[in-house]
């Protein structure tokens, strides 16, 4: 019995199991950790005039410090490892593996910038080189921003920081180009009746929270160019909202391709 014993005693100093063990219940400990953590952070984030907007970034930051903190933590204690020096070793490595993911740290960093500084934030209208729609999250390495098509964009970090921004307010606006077709009529009352026939047909769709209305652009050799906006008090019918008022005031309009291609590439 003793040698039983004294042999168990002995695997279990030679292979470390208390190591093992207290290494399996720290992680344990920290999964724990970071899943409470991160229900915090977003609460904290959506309380209304929080000035941490709910971007992924933060919270995958604050996940990742916990795990490096707590497996720092695990290594020193349960297998004596030198915390300080692995970070040394690991400092020389990250200059050469950086330099193979510049525009990964670019990106994050952007991130960073974007979100702290409030550049912009989750529910933002927002016009970035051509694309117009709603933020919808600002991750470590990019910007989704959801069009009316409900189509997702994902714009890199270093290109927010890089390129002009335009936010629109309020951000449930819609706005599409459209080239007028007058008849030789006044258009003062041209605009009078599209204004009228859209607001009608987009309030069969969706509520509004200002009715549409149409700003003259520029007038060229193909017609008169015009900005067609209203604002919706919920985005959810955007898409079919601003189909309803395109489809009400097609009379009034020139069916030219290249209205048909600026109306899709048009950014302001």
């Amino acid at each position: 019995m003793d040698l039983d014993t004294t042999s168990i005693e002995s695997f279990i100093r030679e292979y470390n199991i208390h190591g093992w063990v207290a290494a399996i219940l720290i992680l344990v400990a920290i999964t724990l950790i970071s899943h409470f953590a991160t229900k915090v952070i977003r609460r904290i984030m959506r309380v209304d005039g929080s000035p941490v907007p709910e971007s992924t970034i933060l919270v995958n930051i604050a996940r990742i410090a916990i795990w490096v903190i707590g497996i720092s933590i695990m290594l020193s204690a349960c297998f004596g490892v030198d915390v300080n020096a692995l970070i040394a070793a690991l400092g020389v490595g990250g200059i050469a593996v950086s330099l193979g993911l510049q525009d990964t740290i670019k990106n994050f960093i952007g991130g960073l910038q974007v979100t702290l500084l409030g550049i912009v934030r989750p529910g933002d209208h927002v016009i970035v080189g051509g694309i117009e729609g709603i933020v919808r999250d600002v991750s470590w390495r990019q910007t989704v921003v959801k069009d009316f098509e409900n189509v997702v964009h994902l714009i890199p970090n270093a290109t927010i920081n890089s390129t002009t921004v335009s936010k629109i307010s309020p951000e449930m606006l819609v706005s599409t180009v459209v080239v007028l077709n007058t008849d030789g009529r006044e258009i003062d009352e041209v605009i009078r009746e599209m204004e009228l026939l859209a607001r009608q047909a987009v309030e069969k769709v969706a509520p509004l929270a200002k009715d549409p209305w149409l700003l003259v652009t520029q007038i060229g050799e193909y017609g008169i160019w015009a900005k067609m906006r209203f604002v919706l008090e919920d985005t959810t019918y955007a898409r079919e909202a601003r189909d309803a008022a395109l489809r009400a005031i097609a009379p009034y309009t020139r069916n030219d391709a290249e209205a048909v291609l600026l109306d899709g590439n048009e950014g302001d």
